[in-house]
């Protein structure tokens, strides 16, 4: 493939990862641009949830979602949450965002 085809369906605001990454630093990459919101849905996206179970658990309006989501799916190269949740699930969590272990006891 011509390097100028691969260019093209980029559009204006589409981040372009650094060269040399291999897929799963590219995917961290690219979940290291979401906000703090963008991260929350992005979280909730990863588990399977829907975009509007998302956007009521985070109590948006559909204008400020659609905005949201656009901007998360933009940022990951994804087209919508079913698609977040499959690409994205395979991401293994630091230490620092595994959820605390619960006493059985």
């Amino acid at each position: 493939m011509c390097w100028f085809k691969s260019i093209l369906s980029l559009k204006v605001n589409d981040p372009i990862p650094p060269e040399g990454m291999n897929t799963d630093q590219e995917k961290q990459w690219r979940i290291s641009l979401l906000t703090d919101d963008e991260y929350k849905a992005f979280e909730w996206f990863r588990q399977g949830y829907t975009a509007h179970w998302t956007a009521e658990t985070m109590l948006l309006d559909r204008k400020t979602a659609k905005r949201l989501f656009d901007s998360i799916y933009r940022k990951l190269c994804t087209t919508d949450e079913a698609e977040v949740s499959r690409v994205y699930r395979a991401v293994k969590l630091t230490p620092k965002e595994l959820p605390p272990e619960k006493d059985n006891l």
